[in-house]
């Protein structure tokens, strides 16, 4: 009789004794040659029965039975490891640890089904409340492996083929926090309070005025070298960035706290040359008078490099002082931005200054920002009709 095929199901057919026999592709054996599974029956109902429970995970004795928490960290540690960032790596150890292993993560990587991760993401979203930004992290996370491990012959099909990424537009926007005018000022005062005989009570307190008057990341400013001031221009060349990761051993795991490595920027856009206005120059003649023979503009009493943690927690600090509401170093940035948009700059601009990768990043994330332009635009007409 012959030969018959059905999708996914490998070639079946009738041997010459009347019985039925399934060939299916299962990977590639060690010399690179094909490997098949061979599925035999008396009919060809039972054939087809046997390769679906074959297909459900009953009968795969030729794959390596591992979960899915077992087989992503050890995919992130040979695959991963020393092809990105140190950040990176950290980044992406933190999405599986949080966000994938403590709901999928037990599941044998073969039975690993499209429900299985659609729960997940929509899960994330409703339940958990995770922004887009951290949803889309786990699902390119999974994405990645699951393509990796179906090119690999270690799983059949790609279940996330069948997943559906919830649009942005669906997900609860984060308001950014940023200061109005008299919270800056409150800052900026706050930054240079000193001591009643003079000693300034922040050691690197210009540092948050620096980062308010440029919209500089905070990486940017600790990474910052006293050459890449320009003071007879009145600029400022970014061109490096530090960030602060886990020390690990050539395995990929840790093995302590942490250090500072230097990258370079976020991105292409991000190594850029940035005007200085009045606030901005005399926060840094004060930050690289304060220690003459040190290379870097921002440094501690003993003249080294600021993590970026320290700066973290002396932001919360002045903060407690003044009352005002938690937030994070980040918002200096945002300040910077919103006060832009508030003087009409052009968007083209500011992308610029900010150093994003293409203007759609700034509109995306200042989007709330335009709503307000409108209403004013708009509200300006009264004064016309």
């Amino acid at each position: 009789m012959a030969n018959k095929r059905d999708n996914g199901s490998g070639t079946i057919y009738q041997r010459p004794n009347g019985s039925w026999q399934a060939r299916i592709y299962i990977g590639k054996k060690e010399d690179g040659t094909p490997k098949f599974k061979y599925i035999t029956g008396k009919t060809q109902a039972e054939v087809k029965r046997k390769i679906k429970e074959y297909n459900q995970g009953g009968n795969k004795t030729e794959i390596k039975k591992i979960s899915v928490e077992e087989y992503i960290l050890n995919w992130a540690k040979l695959y991963k490891k020393g092809s990105i960032k140190d950040s990176s790596y950290d980044a992406i150890e933190k999405t599986i640890r949080n966000q994938i292993i403590p709901y999928i993560g037990m599941i044998q990587l073969q039975q690993l089904t499209s429900d299985d991760i659609q729960r997940l993401i929509t899960d994330l979203k409703e339940k958990h409340g995770y922004s887009h930004s951290t949803v889309k992290k786990v699902y390119d996370c999974l994405n990645q492996v699951l393509t990796h491990a179906t090119i690999k012959d270690d799983i059949i099909k790609n279940p996330i083929l069948l997943v559906n990424m919830p649009e942005k537009r669906n997900f609860t926007q984060k308001e950014i926090k940023f200061f109005n005018r008299q919270e800056s000022a409150a800052i900026i005062e706050e930054a240079t309070r000193t001591y009643s005989n003079g000693k300034p009570i922040y050691v690197y307190g210009d540092a948050y005025i620096l980062m308010l008057n440029t919209g500089i990341r905070m990486g940017e400013a600790i990474g910052l070298e006293k050459a890449d001031w320009d003071s007879e221009k009145k600029t400022l060349h970014i061109k490096r960035n530090v960030q602060s990761v886990f020390k690990r051993d050539d395995d990929g795991e840790r093995v302590g706290g942490k250090q500072l490595v230097y990258n370079t920027t976020k991105t292409y856009s991000a190594d850029r040359v940035l005007p200085l206005n009045k606030n901005a120059t005399e926060a840094l003649v004060r930050l690289c008078a304060k220690y003459p023979e040190c290379p870097y503009v921002i440094a501690d009493t003993k003249q080294n490099i600021v993590p970026p943690e320290r700066l973290e927690r002396t932001f919360y600090y002045m903060l407690k002082n003044l009352s005002f509401e938690k937030t994070g170093v980040h918002s200096l940035r945002h300040t910077f931005a919103s006060t832009l948009f508030a003087k009409k700059v052009d968007i083209k601009t500011i992308s610029k200054l900010l150093g994003h990768a293409n203007i759609q990043i700034t509109l995306d994330t200042y989007v709330h920002l335009f709503e307000n332009i409108d209403h004013d635009a708009v509200a300006q007409l009264d004064d016309e009709f």
